[in-house]
């Protein structure tokens, strides 16, 4: 007879009915049988629809979010994301698997950028400093698929203003290796109002010509963006 000792197994997990809602709304959001910026119905017509109380379909929406694949947005509803941001996979796996990577890159740019900010605040131009208050400004308007790229163009202008080219390469290949971080984190409603007031508080400080203005701003920004992660 063999030892029944050695025979081990798994304890079974039960399926909750908003882990079940939650698998179903993401299967056919996959699918593609419900597309990218769609309104999801409310929580009192979902729960109808289940069969299940508005607490499970408020718990799903929560899991939804976690994973991505929905935005909730104050006052107005919840929304699937983008298809290209949904790839991006979780947050929380994107950054366990890069840790190092990410914590060198946010210091680095912690100690970099905000002198960066403090020579574009010394050679910034009307028209340059224009451009970037324009731009600073968009990220809170603009297209969700678009967040990422204009958040990129922000900084990326600031560091032309230096006039150094050295600092445009170091800034870009910056923000190329956080992009997949900041196409997360930017979807948040609240990070991307967040990010769009830090973004204004940086370009009024360039526009006043005041380096040490913009040093702080930016310094300020960052900091905001690193307690995101």
């Amino acid at each position: 007879m063999k030892n029944q000792s050695a025979l081990k197994f798994e304890s079974l997990e039960r399926t909750t009915l908003s882990a079940q809602v939650a698998e179903t709304i993401s299967k056919r959001i996959d699918a593609g049988e419900i597309e990218s910026g769609t309104k999801l119905p409310s929580e009192r017509q979902l729960g109808e629809a289940f069969g299940v109380s508005r607490v499970s379909v408020r718990e799903a929406i929560q899991l939804l979010q976690a994973k991505g694949y929905v935005e909730i947005r104050p006052g107005k509803g919840t929304f699937v994301v983008e298809e290209e941001i949904r790839n991006a996979g979780s947050l929380q796996s994107w950054v366990s698997g890069r840790d190092r990577e990410l914590l060198m890159m946010v210091e680095l740019r912690m100690i970099v950028e905000p002198g960066i900010a403090a020579l574009a605040a010394e050679k910034a131009t009307p028209e340059s400093a224009n451009a970037l208050m324009e731009t600073a400004r968009s990220l809170g308007v603009c297209p969700r698929a678009e967040i990422s790229q204009v958040d990129a163009q922000f900084h990326q202008q600031i560091a032309a203003m230096t006039g150094n080219a050295l600092v445009s390469e170091l800034l870009a290949a910056s923000l190329e290796t956080t992009r997949p971080l900041r196409e997360r984190t930017l979807q948040d409603h609240e990070r991307r109002e967040l990010a769009t007031r830090g973004h204004v508080a940086v370009a009024e400080a360039i526009a006043m010509s005041d380096p040490a203005a913009a040093r702080a701003a930016m310094v300020s920004h960052l900091k905001d963006a690193q307690s995101s992660l």
